[in-house]
């Protein structure tokens, strides 16, 4: 009961955490194209409020199901390119996260290895932690790869063509369907689980 007391706080935390960075970093390489462009962004909302980031429904499914998503902020995006960049970028850093992860778990780097076999209470919340961090990150990679039209993989098809997003939207209904029973049959976390065995 006091790890199970233990580890849904350090899930939720860890799940915030991954949602801010993802859609932060989507947000300032959508500032930086826009200025490359020399175009105004346009965006209701300040990029820094970071809380919008956080989906609660996404809160929840990283607690029971390990498949966390985020709220994406609201652009007014036209150009296939940006879409693209964007979609890619999501991608990107999800990897990143995990990559990071999986290095600070087997190689103790940052310091971390100290802290891991410091003992106590300490260690065992870094540990599980990063644990979370590279479960929670790969999930959501697998996950943006569902066509959703505000995922990545969304941001990527309306990058390449906009016929095929749109058929994507009419499709959506359905493809959220498919991706629910993705989750409800635990496909997608025995996956990462069954990845992070091999690896670790």
């Amino acid at each position: 009961m006091k790890e199970i007391a233990l580890e849904i706080p350090v899930c939720i935390i860890a799940a915030a955490l991954i949602m801010v960075i993802h859609e932060l970093s989507k947000s300032v390489v959508y500032l930086c194209v826009r200025k490359i462009q020399r175009q105004e962004a346009s965006h209701n909302n300040s990029i820094l409020a970071v809380w919008r980031y956080i989906d609660p429904l996404g809160l929840l499914l990283s607690a029971t199901c390990f498949v966390p998503f985020s709220k994406p902020h609201l652009f007014r995006i036209r150009d296939k390119k940006t879409n693209m960049v964007l979609g890619i970028t999501g991608f990107s850093v999800l990897l990143l996260l995990f990559i990071s992860s999986i290095a600070v778990l087997r190689t103790g780097c940052l310091g971390m290895d100290a802290l891991f076999s410091a003992g106590g209470m300490v260690s065992r919340v870094a540990a599980i932690f990063w644990q979370y961090m590279a479960i929670l990150s790969f999930d959501m990679f697998i996950a943006n790869m569902f066509p959703v039209s505000t995922f990545d993989m969304g941001l990527v098809i309306a990058g390449l063509s906009a016929r095929h997003y749109l058929q994507v939207i009419k499709a959506d209904s359905a493809i959220k369907l498919i991706f629910i029973l993705a989750l409800m049959f635990d496909i997608i976390h025995y996956g990462c689980i069954r990845l992070l065995r091999l690896i670790l």
